[in-house]
């Protein structure tokens, strides 16, 4: 699957792919792209403006993580995956944008919640804060002692802010009972 994909990515078109009756659709759809470039639209002309049309238009998105052993080797061996992307490497979030979120999880329900209060709403982003990045540095410990990863990403943070939300209606339809 990564061969045709650094074929999609390198050249825009994947080897002995189409069947003789996909060439006819291309010749009928790309015949005109060739009169428009006043090129003779022959066999080998009408496919390379397909080539050309797919390039333009094709997007596509691939996930993958670099923490395991065969990333390396798959981007040697599939080199469009770096000289043909755009990558983007995720890290981690800093401390204001945790407060900024944290501070936008609250507002959002800060009603149905009961925390109007902002200088609770404050307090409680801090903890938020607080915690995340102390997992954020005991994670690195963990793995300096015990050679273990344990990965600590923005998803881990906004499951911290629903969980308390969750957490907190819980324990007051517990106390209203």
């Amino acid at each position: 699957m990564l061969e045709d994909i650094n074929n999609i990515l390198n050249s825009g078109d994947v080897t002995n792919i189409y069947q003789e009756k996909d060439f006819e659709e291309i010749q009928s759809a790309c015949k005109s792209d060739c009169l428009k470039k006043n090129l003779q639209p022959n066999k080998t002309n009408i496919f390379s403006c397909y080539v050309q049309r797919v390039k333009r238009n094709v997007h596509m998105i691939i996930c993958m993580s670099p923490l395991s052993s065969l990333f390396s080797p798959r981007l040697r061996q599939f080199p469009s995956l770096v000289n043909c992307c755009t990558l983007d490497w995720f890290s981690e979030w800093p401390e204001e944008a945790l407060l900024g979120v944290g501070k936008g999880a609250l507002q959002e329900s800060e009603q149905e919640l009961g925390l109007e209060d902002q200088a609770l709403q404050l307090k409680l982003v801090e903890m938020f804060k607080n915690i995340h990045k102390s997992v954020e540095k005991y994670s690195v410990k963990f793995y300096n002692e015990l050679k273990r990863n344990n990965y600590v990403t923005p998803t881990s943070y906004l499951e911290l802010l629903s969980l308390y939300k969750v957490i907190l209606q819980q324990k007051r339809v517990e106390l209203s009972k």
